[in-house]
């Protein structure tokens, strides 16, 4: 019986190593296979992914930030004697305004306006000298500014200031369209007279 038992038990111990080099086998071909369907099931998984995906953003996300309130038509008046020094500085201002991204409406002159001086002698009222001034007047008009530009837009327009010129920001109003043009002095006074004749006459249809 013990020489039985030894013999098998010998014979279990030579085929261990065998066992042992053939599970290794196995083991190799299967880490091999499954490394080769690994790169597969990913793809696989990341398609089912993407096509699942369900995407959720807070409804705050769609605000689109707080609103900035913006001066809709802004009027920049400048006023001066010296037509080239107002003409210089009044493309200065147009050119300023788009290079900080904002949008020039319009820009026009307005007809020039003529002022006669006269100084007398003291104690006296004879006329000591005379004096013909010419006051121009240009306006670039801005739209849509908004409101945390204005103050940086009118220190820089400041700073740029010539001397002799005075500048004016404000908003649009009708009348400063109306400055624009030219009256017709003949025909104020052709209505003037039709209205002391008691108006235009009234025809019978």
């Amino acid at each position: 019986m013990s020489r039985n038992c030894v013999g098998s038990v010998n014979k279990s111990a030579r085929l261990r190593p065998k066992n042992f080099l053939v599970f290794c086998c196995e083991m190799f071909s299967f880490i091999k296979t499954a490394a080769r369907c690994l790169p597969v099931a990913h793809r696989s998984l990341s398609t089912t992914a993407s096509r699942c995906k369900v995407s959720f953003e807070p409804p705050y996300l769609d605000a689109g930030g707080p609103d900035v309130p913006e001066f809709p038509l802004l009027n920049v008046q400048m006023e001066g004697y010296d037509f080239t020094v107002l003409e210089h500085y009044g493309k200065w201002v147009h050119r300023t305004a788009l290079n900080m991204g904002i949008e020039v409406e319009d820009s026009w002159a307005t007809p020039c306006k003529k002022i006669h001086i006269q100084t007398f002698k003291p104690r006296s009222a004879k006329v000591e000298s005379e004096y013909d001034l010419h006051v121009y007047q240009r306006t670039v008009q801005l739209a849509d500014v908004p409101s945390y530009i204005a103050p940086v837009l009118m220190e820089v327009v400041q700073a740029g200031l010539p001397e002799g010129v005075n500048l004016t920001v404000q908003e649009h109003m009708p009348e400063h369209t109306e400055v624009r043009y030219i009256p017709d002095l003949e025909l104020k006074e052709l209505k003037k007279q039709l209205d002391l004749l008691g108006g235009p006459s009234k025809t019978k249809k």
